[in-house]
Formats: structure tokens, C-alpha cells, sequence
């Protein structure tokens, strides 16, 4: 049984922390990246029982770039039932699951989870970037077929941009932005409208009025014609209102 300092999650927050400061942020997304899609088709009970799904050629350039960087990702594999073997054929170092050993499921789709979270968490703005329009190359410059991964000849599982398997295009990418907002989000949107279009109108308003300040001074000072009238505010029923001096007199 694997010690408590030996489990897949004690690796990943080794990983993220990296107090050792062995891999820059970059290099640690990189290799999260790497090891979600490695989990990801672990996830899968039919890929999961593929040989090609369950090894990485430890020679191939990618991994070499993506994953060596950070011991604690090599350490997370093997914590996840991987070992370093030698192949008899080619004479290549692989971190290969055996055929014979089984693979939990259940196990893999919830680190697939926590590995989700650790690239948010180490580069966010890769994590915002996944709804973005999919790519249609790989890595490797092979097209992309429906967001399947592939196998490489050198050992590696290659797949669809990730914003592929997020949205099918731009706008239904947007479409799912707007859905995780929050209620509370929504509410500040809805009131920063209304206080657009409320002061919007207040400057219409004051504009109209300024206008008609100016129109009438324009009459007051070239209309020969123009006399004071009484103000509306001043009549009632039609006549004016008496005062209580126009009532009493003087004293």
C-alpha cells in the first residue's frame, strides 16, 4: 500500500508549489497540460484498455520538453500506475501501464477533475483561453479529427486544442461564458444597463432644457414684440391668485 507522501495528489501539490523551484510556470502548465490528456484517455473505459493510450515514450521531444522539467509530474504517473520499463523491441524507455494491471475509471476521471483545477490555478490565463476557437492543427502539424486524440509514432497522445472540447465555435464559446455567470453578476450587469440608459437620458434632458433656456433668451433679446406673461405655475382656474395684499390692502 502507497504511503501517504506517495499519492497522486501529494505529487500535484508538489507540482503546483514547487518550493524547490525547479520549473518555471510555464513548464508547469505545460506538464499539467500533458498529464490531463494522459488522464483524460484513462477516463475512458475503451481508450483505457488501449496499449497506445497507456504509455508515453519517455525519448520523444515533447515529453522530453513538456513533462522531464518537473520531476513531481513524472512522480504523479507513476503514483497513477505507471512504471518506467524498457521496451524489448526498440530498446526505448516508456512510463507504461501493463496490460494485466487494471485501471480505475472512476479514479482517473476524478484526477482528471483535480488536474483541470491545477492549470487554473498555475497559469489562469490558459484555463480562460480553452473557450477560444479550436485549433486545427496538433502539435505534431497532423489535422485534428473531431477532437479525438491520436497516438504518435513516438508514443505520445496527441488531441484537438482544448477549446474544442469546450465549445464548438466562438459564439457558442460566448454563449457558455455568459451561462457561468452568476446570479449576483447577472444582477450588476442588469443595474449597470439601467444606470447607462438613466443617465444617458438625465443628459439628453439637460441638453433639451439648455436648448430652450437659449431659444428663449434669443426671443427675449430680438423679438421686439415679446412682453412678460404670467407664469403658468402662477395661474389657477384661469385667473390669477389673489394675494393676501390684493384681499386686505396695505395695513
Amino acid at each position: 500500500m502507497a504511503s501517504f507522501g506517495n499519492t497522486p495528489g501529494m505529487h500535484l501539490q508538489d507540482l503546483i508549489l514547487d518550493t524547490k523551484k525547479t520549473a518555471s510556470k510555464e513548464e508547469k502548465a505545460e506538464a499539467l497540460k500533458l498529464l490531463r490528456v494522459v488522464v483524460k484517455n484513462l477516463s475512458d473505459p475503451t481508450k483505457s484498455q488501449d496499449a497506445k493510450y497507456r504509455q508515453l515514450r519517455l525519448s520523444n521531444p515533447k515529453v522530453q520538453s513538456k513533462l522531464l522539467p518537473c520531476p513531481s509530474a513524472v512522480e504523479y504517473m507513476k503514483a497513477i500506475g505507471f512504471t518506467e520499463v524498457q521496451d524489448e523491441d526498440d530498446g526505448s524507455k516508456y512510463l507504461r501501464i501493463a496490460m494485466d494491471k487494471e485501471v480505475n475509471v472512476n479514479h482517473m476521471q476524478a484526477s482528471l477533475v483535480e488536474l483541470t483545477n491545477a492549470i487554473a490555478m498555475v497559469d489562469p490565463d490558459a484555463a480562460a483561453a480553452r473557450s477560444g476557437p479550436p485549433s486545427r492543427k496538433s502539435s505534431f502539424g497532423a489535422d485534428s479529427v473531431g477532437g479525438e486524440e491520436k497516438k504518435s509514432p513516438e508514443g505520445i497522445i496527441i488531441r484537438r486544442s482544448d477549446s474544442a472540447m469546450s465549445a464548438a465555435s466562438a459564439g457558442t464559446g460566448s454563449a457558455s461564458t455568459a451561462g457561468r455567470m452568476s446570479e449576483k453578476q447577472r444582477a450588476r450587469q442588469l443595474m449597470e444597463k439601467k444606470r447607462q440608459k438613466e443617465a444617458e437620458e438625465a443628459k439628453e434632458a439637460r441638453k433639451k432644457t439648455a436648448n430652450l433656456i437659449k431659444q428663449d433668451k434669443y426671443v427675449r433679446e430680438n423679438d421686439e414684440n415679446w412682453t412678460s406673461k404670467q407664469s403658468a405655475a402662477c395661474v389657477k382656474e384661469g385667473s390669477a391668485i389673489n394675494t393676501f395684499r390684493d384681499k386686505f390692502g396695505e395695513g
